[in-house]
């Protein structure tokens, strides 16, 4: 990975609207180098049940049977990846905290993970916005990255928490003025220039629901047509 290749996918990350568009930058890049999945967090804390530590998951784009074992068993309290990550502020190879840490329950750990095509990976300390530490991983068949790429991946890392931040931030400004998760996507979809029909398509509705929804939209902002209603959008903090 050079230069412009890590500045390119910033500036994708920067400005993804929601947490799909932040998957699927990490993934365009990560594709390169035999990783194809994603998964990124807060680490729960050891009493948290499995359930509720699901609940702690910033973005993913994992396997989902996995996931749910992974959470559900309270693998995620045993991991060594995750151990590893609570005491170190570099990324490192899932490999690498294996062979640190040796142990029966992590031998049958990543055996699972490896039924899902989850051979090796990479995973990086992030700390969110009100201090939480975490973990973004990175998995797939293979890993060919070098020590000095999977450092340049820590500055996407970082930028993709920190983003996904403003995404939720974003989502809660909506809901305290009484929009739907629908209709906020909506507006969001508006703001990049999509039209109705590129909107339905997008969500997989009808036309004339999204009509509707822009409908509610603009009479919930007070705005008099599309390009009042993304203005309006902006100076209420929903658009970025």
């Amino acid at each position: 990975m050079d230069h412009d290749t890590l500045m390119a996918l910033l500036e994708q990350i920067r400005d993804a609207v929601d947490e799909r568009a932040i998957c699927d930058a990490l993934l365009r890049i990560g594709a390169r180098y035999g990783l194809t999945q994603v998964l990124c967090g807060v680490v729960p804390a050891e009493e948290t049940p499995g359930p509720d530590a699901r609940t702690q998951i910033l973005f993913n784009r994992w396997p989902h049977e996995w996931l749910l074992r992974y959470f559900d068993e309270g693998h995620v309290h045993k991991d060594p990846v995750i151990h590893r990550v609570l005491t170190t502020e570099n990324g490192f190879r899932w490999s690498e905290a294996i062979a640190q840490a040796p142990s029966p329950a992590a031998d049958q750990l990543f055996g699972a993970a490896r039924e899902h095509g989850l051979v090796d990976g990479i995973a990086i300390p992030v700390v969110t916005a009100n201090g939480a530490r975490g973990s973004l991983s990175l998995g797939g068949e293979r890993i060919a990255l070098t020590d000095k790429e999977i450092g340049m991946l820590e500055v996407a890392a970082n930028l993709a928490v920190e983003c996904s931040g403003a995404v939720e931030m974003n989502r809660k400004s909506a809901r305290e003025l009484g929009l739907s998760a629908r209709e906020y996507d909506c507006l969001r979809w508006t703001a990049e220039g999509k039209t109705d029909r590129d909107i339905a398509d997008l969500m997989g509705l009808a036309v004339r629901t999204i009509e509707d929804h822009g409908a509610a939209l603009r009479r919930k902002l007070n705005a008099i047509n599309r390009a009042h209603l993304v203005t309006r959008g902006f100076r209420a903090g929903l658009l970025r």
